[in-house]
């Protein structure tokens, strides 16, 4: 018995380095892109959107899944309008991020959800943000 559970131990301590080994390490400057990234995509969700658009530039370039480009202003009035339980987006996850200067560019995988009457609609994506530190902030400036 205490051979499985030193078995056992040493297993669950081996995948654990194998797993912390495949996370990213980011540089204090991807670490900061990616946390105002996600603090965004947080507003997003909780349809806060005075926090939103703080972190939006004012011409950032939104597209839809159908093409038309949009404003920050139309882009906000739209999301204001949806519930939260309607568009959201969860579990985002392996990260890339590349800082240049004062712009960066963050990809990620996400969850998302969609919801058509009673049917959550779920989608595996992977998204790409381009963000400019504008006055010592990093805004969103172009998002698909």
């Amino acid at each position: 018995m205490r051979y499985c559970a030193f078995v056992l131990v040493l297993f669950c301590m081996f995948v654990d380095v194998i797993r912390a080994a495949d996370e990213p390490k980011f540089s204090d400057a991807q670490q900061e892109v990616l946390n105002v990234s996600l603090a965004r995509r947080d507003a997003s969700n909780r349809r806060d959107m005075a926090t939103l658009a703080r972190y939006i530039a004012e011409d950032c370039l939104f597209s839809s899944d159908d093409g038309t480009v949009l404003t920050k202003t139309q882009y906000l009035q739209h999301m204001a309008k949806l519930p939260v339980a309607y568009d959201h987006s969860t579990n985002p996850r392996d990260f890339v991020v590349h800082v240049f200067e004062n712009t960066a560019v963050v990809n990620f995988r996400t969850t998302a959800h969609e919801q058509f009457g009673d049917d959550d609609i779920v989608s595996e994506q992977r998204r790409t943000e381009t963000w400019l530190k504008q006055d010592g902030k990093w805004r969103l400036i172009a998002i698909p």
